[in-house]
Order: C-alpha cells, then structure tokens, then sequence
C-alpha cells in the first residue's frame, strides 16, 4: 500500500508519473497531494501570480525534459534531474528570487511549478498542469499557493530500508523534519498540513 501510496504521489506531483492514455479519459488519484488551491492574494502578489502564469503559458504544449533543460528550468524525468541545476542551486542558496521546475508524468507530459520567493520571506507557486495528459473533473489548469518555508530533506525514505530520496517540501511549518513529513505522507494528511512536496528525486 504504502509503494502504491509513494508511486501515486510520485505520478501527481514529481518523478515517477502515472498511466495514461491517448483519450484522456483517466483521472489520476491525487488527493493525497492536493492543498488549499484558492488562495487570497494583496494586489501585488495577484498581480505577480497573473504574470508567472503567463510565462508558464508561453511555454510550448507539447514540452519535452530536453527542451525544458534548454530553457534553464530545473528538469526532473526518469527519477533524475536532466538539466537546470545550476538555477535551482541559485534559487536555493538566495542568489535568484525565482526557479521553475519542471517534472514529467509516466506517459511523458510536463507539469510545471514556478517558485518565487517573496520579499516578506514566503514562497508563492504557480502550478500548471495543462501539459500533464490528464482532464480534470475538479482541478484547475492552474493553481496558486503560498507557503511560508521551503525545506529540502535529504536521504528521506518512507520506511526503514527502503529507497532514499531527496525530498524539497513547501510548509507552513518552520520545523517540518523527515520525521513529521513522513507523517503526514504515510497518514495522507499533507493537504490538511499544508504540505506540498515541489520534488522528489
């Protein structure tokens, strides 16, 4: 269960991906890795979303991992970053206010998360999932949230002995540890903790 737990959350929001078809007619469990999708945003922060959603939809339909990687955003496919590491460095050690990151579905479609780190010290993520392969009945091409901490875990794993990853979360929870996110994981409580894991590689 909690394999299939991990490859579903994989396939809605990082690495692993999920089956698909042609038709589009499948939709992909991901309630464990939903958050609060309707956020109220001050005017400027709105104004900033509205831009970031743009710059995503400049981006082609039918993206692939090499042409992302060209673009310089952090490419994620097969479980293995293929290119933007540098911009993701820069964005995590403070030298670039922005970072999009860029992770493939199963069956080969881009889902795109654009971070900026605000001034008050909050990140706001801008979440397309247009190019995913998948209709939605209940989710919104894009989506906004707004997170206080970004923390990158190394060397997470699920359980004793199973495959380590690094992990980077967006929380409210300046302490979040390995330990309580593996919590909320393995209780698929990250949406009523405001959990939302960026990547897993």
């Amino acid at each position: 269960m909690k394999k299939r737990m991990l490859a579903v959350l994989f396939a809605a929001v990082l690495v692993c991906g999920v089956a698909g078809c042609g038709s589009k007619t499948e939709e992909p469990q991901t309630e464990e890795q939903n958050v609060e999708e309707t956020v109220e945003l001050d005017g400027e922060t709105q104004e900033t979303a509205d831009q970031m959603q743009a710059e995503l939809q400049g981006y082609a339909t039918d993206l692939t991992a090499v042409d992302a990687a060209a673009a310089g955003l952090y490419t994620i496919e097969n479980g293995a970053v293929v290119g933007g590491q540098e911009n993701w460095d820069a964005f995590a050690a403070g030298k670039a206010d922005t970072v999009i990151v860029c992770q493939f579905s199963k069956n080969g479609g881009a889902m795109l998360d654009y971070v900026k780190h605000l001034a008050d010290g909050s990140y706001l993520v801008v979440t397309d999932i247009t190019r995913d392969g998948y209709e939605y009945s209940k989710k919104e091409d894009y989506t906004t949230k707004v997170f206080e901490c970004l923390t990158v875990l190394e060397g997470f794993s699920l359980e004793e002995g199973s495959a380590e990853h690094t992990v980077c979360v967006l929380s409210n929870e300046a302490e979040l540890d390995a330990n309580t996110f593996r919590t909320y994981w393995n209780e698929m409580s990250m949406d009523a903790h405001q959990v939302y894991p960026l990547f897993i590689i």
